[in-house]
C-alpha cells in the first residue's frame, strides 16, 4: 500500500493533540513544559493503523503563533491535512493562517474536523458547522468531508478513522526512482547507537550502508540503520516517516533544517528563482523587502529582488528573486513560503525555478523564459531549458537543475525530440541547435566568399567565432551534426564547396609561378612576388597559399617561396654532395649556387623532413633517402 502522512492544523487549545491520542493513541507532546503548559510547542509524530490495515505515519503541529516556524517545517511532507477546528469557538485567526500556509506549500487534500462537539449545545454546533463551511468555500477544503469529534467521549472517531482510510486510498505514492532527499525534522541520540535523524522522505529511497550527505553543511555520513514506524527495515521508500541512525559523521553534527540526500544531488545555494504568489490579504511586498523564508525544515532570511515591477500586491503572481543570508539545500519545484519578519504573518509563497543564478532585471525576455522553466510537467521543463540553454548540456547538468537522477530524465528526454549524444551523453533542443546551425553555415559561407582559394575556414577560428566557452568536444559534435558543412583535417567547408581559381587569374597565377620557378634558390619577399603577379594586391596571399595547398609551392621563409620543381632538384644535390662529402654549410651553399640565407632556411627544411641532420658546421643523412624523380613538377 501506499504510505500516507496526515498532519494536523488549526488554532491552539483546538484540541489537535488530544484528537491525536484519541485515534493512535499515542502522546505527541514529549517535552516537559508541553505537558506541564498544555501547548504543543515542537512537531510531534505518531503511527496508527487504518481500517484498511493502512499503517499511516501523522505529524501533530502547535498552532500558537509564536510556534508557526515549527509548524510549517512538519507541513512539507503531509500527504493530507487534518483541519481541526474547535466547536466551542469556531474558526480563529491561527485557523485561517494555517489553512494558508497548507494551500502555500501544495497541501491539496484533507479533512475538516469539528472537535469538542460533546462541549456545546446542538444549535451552536450547526452553527460553527455552517460558518466553518462557508469559512473553507474558496480551499481545497470547500469539497473536503467534514467530521464531527469528540476526542472524550469517542463521538465521530471511527467516521474519522474510515475518512482518514478513504484520503489515504487516493494518495498519489511519491517517486522511489528520484534522489533519496529527507528534510531533517528532528535530531537526537540513543545510547550505544549514536545520532538519529527523523525525517518525511519525501523523494528516493534510502538502505542501511549506503553513503549519505547532510546539505548544506556537506557533511558525509553512512545509514547505519533505518525504522519506520518503531520497526527497522532494510528500505525505506518516499512518503514514509523515517528515523535514520548515522555513523561516521565526519565534521558538523546534523540539525533541523539541513536535508539528508546523496552525494551529487543537491548542491548549497544562496540565491533562488521562483514563482511567487502572495495572499489576497497580504500588504504590497516592495523590492528588496527582507522577509523569512521556509523551504522544507529550514528557515533563514531573504531579501526579494523582483524582476518586472518595483511593487508586487496581494492577489499578484509574479517572478522573483530570494537572495537568501545563508544558504539552504533546494530543488527545483521546491514549495517555499514567505513570513513578514515583524508582525510574524505569513504573506505568500511558491515553487523554486532554477538556484544558484543571478538575473537582472533588464535581461532580455527574463519573464518570457521564466514562464517557460516554470512548467510543472517534467519534459516540458526540460524542453525549456534545452531551447534556453546557450550550449548543450550533459545529463549530469540537467540532474542537478531538477533532483533527479539521469536515469529518469533520460526516460523523459527520449519522449521528445532532441538531439542526443550517446557516447558523451550532451543533450540539446533543435531550436538554439537550428538557430547555431544557421550561424555556421552564414560564418563559413562569408569566409568562402571572402577566401575562396582557402579550403575552408580553421576549426579553432570557427569555434573562437561561434562557442568560444565552449566544452571543445561538444562543439565539434554538434558541427558533425550540421549535415550542410564538411569537417577536413584542420578545415570547416560547405559540404558543395571546392576552391576554385577564377579563369581571369591563371594567367597570372602561372606568370607568378613561373618567375618563382626560374629564381631557383635565390627568391625574393613580397615586394618582388609584387612585381611578378599581375592581379589584384589583396589577392596574391591567397594565390601563394593556394599554389602550396596545390604542391606547386612551398614555403621556405617568411614571405619567400620556391617551387616544387626547386625543392626537388636542390634537395637531390645536397643528399647526392653529402654522400661524396661535402657537408659544409659554405660547401653546399656554392653547390646550390644560393646566400647563406636561403641555404640555411634550405637545410633547415630538410632537418623538419628528417632527410638531414646538423653535425658540427655540416649536415650528414639520418637515414636512407630516396632520389626524387629529376622530372620537373608542372602543376599551376
Amino acid at each position: 500500500m501506499t504510505s500516507v502522512v496526515f498532519g494536523t492544523a488549526g488554532h491552539i487549545d483546538h484540541g489537535k493533540t488530544t484528537l491525536v491520542r484519541a485515534i493512535t493513541g499515542q502522546d505527541t507532546d514529549r517535552l516537559p513544559e508541553e505537558k506541564s503548559r498544555g501547548i504543543s510547542i515542537e512537531l510531534g509524530f505518531a503511527h496508527f493503523q487504518l481500517p484498511s490495515g493502512r499503517v499511516a505515519a501523522l505529524v501533530d503541529v502547535p498552532g500558537h503563533e509564536r510556534f508557526i516556524r515549527n509548524m510549517v517545517a512538519g507541513v512539507h511532507g503531509m500527504d493530507a491535512a487534518i483541519l481541526v477546528v474547535a466547536a466551542d469557538e469556531g474558526v480563529m485567526p491561527q485557523t485561517l493562517e494555517h489553512l494558508d500556509i497548507l494551500q502555500l506549500l501544495g497541501v491539496s487534500s484533507g479533512i475538516t474536523v469539528l472537535s469538542k462537539a460533546d462541549t456545546v449545545e446542538a444549535d451552536w454546533l450547526n452553527l460553527v458547522e455552517e460558518t466553518t463551511r462557508e469559512a473553507l468555500s474558496d480551499t481545497f477544503l470547500g469539497q473536503a468531508p467534514l467530521v464531527i469529534t469528540d476526542a472524550v467521549s469517542g463521538r465521530g472517531l471511527d467516521e474519522l478513522r474510515r475518512a482518514l482510510d478513504h484520503l489515504a486510498e487516493e494518495a498519489l505514492p511519491r517517486s522511489v526512482d528520484g534522489f533519496a532527499k529527507l528534510p531533517v525534522d528532528r535530531v537526537f541520540s540513543v545510547h550505544g547507537f549514536g545520532t538519529v535523524v527523523t525525517g518525511t522522505l519525501v523523494s528516493g529511497a534510502l538502505v542501511p550502508e549506503q553513503m549519505v550527505v547532510l546539505q548544506p553543511s556537506g557533511t558525509s555520513a553512512r545509514v547505519r540503520g533505518l525504522e519506520v514506524h518503531n520497526h527497522p527495515v532494510h528500505r525505506a521508500v518516499a512518503g514514509q516517516r523515517v528515523a535514520v541512525n548515522l555513523s561516521a559523521i565526519d565534521h558538523i553534527p546534523p540539525q533541523r533544517g539541513q536535508v539528508l540526500t546523496v552525494s551529487g544531488a543537491m548542491q548549497p545555494a544562496t540565491v533562488l528563482t521562483v514563482d511567487l504568489m502572495l495572499l489576497q490579504k497580504s500588504p504590497p511586498l516592495e523590492m528588496n523587502a527582507r522577509v523569512h523564508c521556509h523551504i522544507g525544515t529550514a528557515e533563514t532570511v531573504a531579501r526579494i529582488y523582483l524582476f518586472d515591477r518595483m511593487q508586487v500586491n496581494g492577489g499578484e503572481r509574479t517572478f522573483a528573486e530570494l537572495r537568501l543570508d545563508q544558504p539552504l539545500a533546494a530543488s527545483r519545484g521546491d514549495r517555499f513560503l514567505i513570513r513578514w519578519p515583524s508582525p510574524l504573518d505569513t504573506i505568500g509563497g511558491g515553487n523554486v525555478i532554477e538556484l544558484g543564478i543571478h538575473h537582472h532585471r533588464k535581461e532580455s525576455g527574463l519573464i518570457a523564459r521564466l514562464e517557460r522553466m516554470s512548467q510543472p510537467d517534467l519534459c516540458a521543463w526540460a524542453l525549456a531549458l534545452l531551447n534556453e540553454s546557450p550550449q548543450p548540456l550533459s545529463l549530469d547538468e540537467l540532474s542537478r537543475s531538477s533532483g533527479l537522477p539521469g536515469s529518469v530524465i533520460a526516460a523523459e528526454l527520449d519522449r521528445g525530440d532532441f538531439l542526443h549524444d550517446e557516447q558523451r551523453g550532451w543533450w540539446w533542443s533543435r531550436i538554439p541547435f537550428e538557430r547555431m546551425r544557421d550561424q555556421v553555415i552564414a560564418l563559413v559561407g562569408r569566409h568562402h566568399a571572402q577566401f575562396p582559394l582557402r579550403p575552408g575556414i580553421g576549426r579553432e577560428e570557427l569555434r573562437q567565432k561561434v562557442a568560444d566557452t565552449w566544452p571543445v568536444k561538444s562543439f565539434w559534435w554538434i558541427m558533425e551534426c550540421i549535415s550542410a558543412v564538411r569537417l577536413e583535417r584542420e578545415w570547416v567547408a560547405l559540404k558543395d564547396f571546392s576552391p576554385v581559381l577564377e579563369p581571369a587569374w591563371s594567367q597570372a597565377a602561372i606568370t607568378l609561378y613561373q618567375a618563382i620557378d626560374q629564381s631557383r634558390l635565390n627568391p625574393d619577399g613580397k615586394d618582388w612576388l609584387m612585381q611578378h603577379w599581375q592581379g589584384p594586391p589583396h589577392l596574391l596571399p591567397e594565390i601563394l597559399h593556394w599554389m602550396v595547398r596545390q604542391g606547386c609551392l612551398l614555403r621556405l621563409d617568411d614571405e619567400v617561396y620556391i617551387s616544387q620543381r626547386t625543392y626537388d632538384w636542390a634537395r637531390q644535390v645536397v643528399v647526392q654532395s653529402i654522400g661524396l662529402g661535402i657537408s659544409s654549410t659554405s660547401e653546399l651553399k656554392e653547390r646550390l649556387s644560393s646566400n647563406r640565407r636561403y641555404t640555411i632556411s634550405f637545410l633547415e627544411l630538410l632537418d623538419s623532413q628528417h632527410v638531414t641532420r646538423r653535425a658540427g658546421d655540416g649536415r650528414v643523412l639520418r637515414s636512407e633517402v630516396i632520389f626524387p624523380d629529376e622530372s620537373p613538377r608542372t602543376k599551376s
